[in-house]
């Protein structure tokens, strides 16, 4: 088979219904319901935002208030409690399980990625497009060449069963706060479209860090830039690099402009 051949194959099947939605927030050991358009008895108490996207699909316009937590957001009117210094974890999976067994498609490879957001008071009324983000955990090419024979962060989320994790800064203050976790598909980057998926939940941290995150973080249309030429133009089957830029904002204690390669711990 011809390798264009196979580049169609390859496409055609990932554009199957390979999507994919959190479905379950665990802090501090604590399980609590994301958000499914397809379940017909939510928890009241899930924290999770809910979207209208029926495919499960992604979001493509980064400067879109979509963009924020996917198609047409709306903040839980509950919270999920998290200690700062402790861990989040996120469990991604799927309605169509053919295609995605292992919560997350194996043609969708890419990076994972957290981030928080202050309320900076109650986050059930919040104006989503004003909320500023700070990245927490990161991270992309994990092993191998930057293309279909790597290893990628959603190659792990698949080992784990759908699931990622983040630790919570211990040095974030006390507060109410928007989680996101967002992992991104480099399979239509070459064609200038990565898929990115994110959800987001509400949060309250408790312990005794001092930061707030005041006067940090970007706005959502301000994460990405369609001059990120990893995301837009990059092709995950011809690349023959060994190493890949994670996109966005620099990671948070990392210093100006560093970046952790390996940010994300996997449950295992």
């Amino acid at each position: 088979m011809s390798r264009y051949l196979m580049l169609g194959t390859a496409l055609l099947a990932s554009n199957v219904a390979a999507h994919g939605y959190l479905n379950t927030f665990t802090l501090d050991g604590t399980d609590y319901q994301g958000f499914s358009r397809w379940n017909p008895s939510p928890d009241p108490n899930a924290i999770g935002w809910s979207f209208s996207t029926e495919d499960e699909g992604p979001e493509m316009d980064i400067s879109s208030p979509d963009f924020v937590c996917r198609r047409d957001a709306e903040a839980s009117k509950n919270y999920g409690k998290v200690a700062a210094g402790s861990k989040a974890s996120f469990f991604w999976t799927s309605d169509d399980k053919v295609i995605n067994p292992n919560g997350w498609a194996e043609s969708h490879r890419g990076p994972v990625i957290t981030y928080i957001a202050p309320c900076n008071g109650d986050c059930t009324s919040v104006d989503k497009t004003q909320l500023k983000w700070t990245k927490i955990a990161e991270e992309g090419l994990v092993s191998g060449p930057a293309n279909t024979g790597g290893v990628w962060a959603t190659d792990k989320l698949r080992e784990n069963g759908g699931v990622n994790s983040a630790t919570i800064p211990s040095s974030i203050a006390p507060g109410k706060y928007v989680i996101r976790n967002e992992l991104i598909a480099l399979h239509r980057a070459h064609l200038s479209e990565p898929e990115f998926y994110m959800q987001c939940g509400n949060i309250e941290v408790t312990g005794s860090g001092t930061d707030d995150l005041s006067g940090s973080g970007v706005v959502a249309s301000q994460i990405y830039s369609t001059s990120d030429s990893q995301l837009f133009g990059f092709s995950v089957y011809d690349n023959q690099g060994d190493s890949w830029q994670i996109p966005g904002p620099a990671l948070y204690g990392s210093g100006q402009g560093k970046r952790s390669k390996i940010a994300i711990k996997f449950r295992g």
